[in-house]
């Protein structure tokens, strides 16, 4: 052992000696006098959130920096004139942010809204329906319109059996705290979902993954899951909790043993920080929803999210539409008809178009290989082939695009109030668009005569 320590000693020593060598020998970067100073690590939000209580504090790099002057711009004011940069706000409000670096006569910029929150006293938005926003991981808040939504879920903590983390709650990037303090500010809830994994965008489950389901079935396991989601949920202050078994495929489900966890849960409920706290459960449609069907039974439970798209066929049949209006109604009356009340059914709403380009014989194509001929597309993208995409529901490109436009959501937000249902869900906004004259968010809360 001790020969092994002292060669390995000996060859650490040389590969330090070679790159100190290699140090020696490399030459500073030069630039040019009229090169563009570069500013990294800006948020591509272009947003910056804070609390009244904390102090801003920005220092990015800068290259080239040297001989470059910096300027700080605060709503158009001059406050600051060197490269890092910190402020205490007295108030809240809402602020646009600049920093400026100019070096040799050349300039470049960034900038970004800023929002300062204050602690004040929670006010839910008057609302007639509700709808509700998912928000994937990989969203941040400027993918949120909040001006047009009651209820904000994050999707998702991710519970898998067969993962060294029970229950993965990592949302990179995100900054959850200041998220929740800015939807609170604007009246909205935020709720956490907890699903097996997902296969963005459609949101469905990975075909055969039953990783959330083997973990609720497994009486410690089970535990584990719901106290590692109440604490995080206590942690964040959160307002709700959404179970999403994603993966009800061939009938490998035990409805009694579902209907059981979403009992289970039922003791571990908070209060909820704003007086409130709201308990759902998302199901896919198709043939299978009915294994979910105990969720319909737990009176505590607030509503039921369903998905009532991903129903893309295979040739003779294709292509369809993947979110038809037949979907939307037979699923909302099989969900009343499993004994769930009218207004505690969310009809779902996808963000993502599914895009038809077959081969020109189709005889060869099954459901095995028709992820070779299709794909799904998000609805910001769908607008960038048709500005005027908002105004239908399908796109003439290769065999169609299929998607849910305008038209689409007057439909169905329609029949949401004649039957009077509890409201229509997005899955999920950071495919939407912001532009709010073709936003589906503003689309569904405007047409359910919400305020």
């Amino acid at each position: 052992m001790k020969k092994i320590m002292i060669r390995y000693t000996l060859l650490l020593t040389m590969v330090a000696s070679i790159i100190a060598g290699c140090v020696d020998e490399a030459e500073n970067p030069t630039f040019a006098n009229d090169e563009v100073p570069r500013i990294f690590d800006w948020p591509t939000t272009n947003m910056f959130t804070m609390d009244v209580t904390d102090t801003l504090r920005l220092d990015f790099t800068v290259s080239p920096a040297d001989g470059a002057d910096f300027k700080w711009i605060l709503d158009d004011e001059v406050v600051g004139t060197e490269k890092s940069f910190q402020k205490k706000f007295a108030e809240g409000g809402a602020h646009t942010l600049k920093f400026v670096v100019t070096r040799n006569g050349v300039e470049n910029s960034r900038s970004a809204a800023l929002t300062v929150i204050e602690n004040i006293p929670f006010e839910p938005k008057p609302y007639n329906k509700r709808v509700v926003a998912f928000l994937s991981r990989n969203g941040t808040l400027a993918n949120v319109d909040l001006d047009h939504i009651t209820h904000l879920v994050i999707t998702s903590a991710v519970v898998n059996a067969a993962s060294e983390t029970l229950v993965d709650t990592t949302f990179t990037g995100m900054d959850l705290k200041n998220l929740v303090k800015t939807a609170h500010s604007a009246g909205v809830y935020v709720m956490l979902q907890a699903s097996g994994t997902i296969a963005q965008p459609q949101g469905a489950g990975l075909y055969g993954d039953y990783s959330f389901y083997n973990a609720v079935n497994d009486p410690d396991m089970q535990e584990e899951v719901i106290a590692t989601l109440m604490k995080f949920i206590a942690d964040n202050d959160l307002d709700g909790l959404d179970i999403y078994l994603n993966n009800t495929s061939e009938g490998a489900l035990d409805s009694t043993k579902v209907g059981k966890f979403y009992r289970a849960i039922l003791p571990s409920l908070p209060e909820g920080p704003n007086g409130k706290f709201f308990y759902t459960a998302s199901v896919p449609g198709g043939w299978t929803s009915g294994q979910l069907r105990p969720a319909a039974k737990v009176s505590r439970m607030d509503w039921v999210n369903i998905h009532g798209f991903r129903y893309e066929d295979i040739p003779p049949n294709a292509p369809t539409p993947h979110s038809p209006y037949w979907a939307f109604t037979d699923l909302a009356a099989t969900w009343e008809s499993f004994g769930l009340p009218k207004n505690k059914i969310v009809g779902g709403i996808p963000a993502v178009g599914f895009h038809y380009f077959l081969p020109d014989d189709v005889s060869g194509v099954g459901w095995g290989n028709l992820w070779m001929y299709t794909a799904y597309e998000g609805y910001k993208n769908i607008l960038t082939r048709d500005a005027n995409a908002h105004t239908k529901n399908k796109l003439d490109v290769d065999d169609g695009i299929f998607y849910d436009g305008h038209p689409a959501i007057q439909e169905k937000a329609q029949y949401v109030l004649d039957q009077n249902l509890g409201g229509l869900m997005i899955w999920t906004v950071d495919n939407d668009t912001q532009d709010e004259s073709k936003s589906l968010v503003k689309a569904a809360y405007t047409a359910l005569g919400n305020p």
